[in-house]
């Protein structure tokens, strides 16, 4: 029997926090559109505040997405329903 090869390459792991500028990546949006989307609501998801960063769940990205980008107001109703 053949010994198999392991990989030399390094685990690469997926971020479930992002930052903004991986948030406009994502979103295929500029840093001043994204602050925009964030101050009129537009934007629903929550940040998460770590280490003096701003930090956003990509999770909660991507449900946020699913469900047709609701306005911030409908999108926690929406999370508080899902509890």
């Amino acid at each position: 029997m053949g010994a198999k090869k392991q990989s030399l390459e390094p685990l690469r792991i997926e971020p479930a926090l992002w930052t903004i500028q991986q948030v406009c990546a994502y979103l295929n949006i500029s840093r001043a559109e994204f602050y925009r989307l964030n101050q009129t609501g537009a934007f629903a998801p929550l940040k998460v505040p770590l280490c003096r960063k701003v930090l956003y769940r990509k999770s909660e990205i991507q449900n946020w997405i699913e469900a047709a980008c609701p306005h911030r107001k409908i999108w926690q109703s929406i999370k508080e329903q899902r509890r």
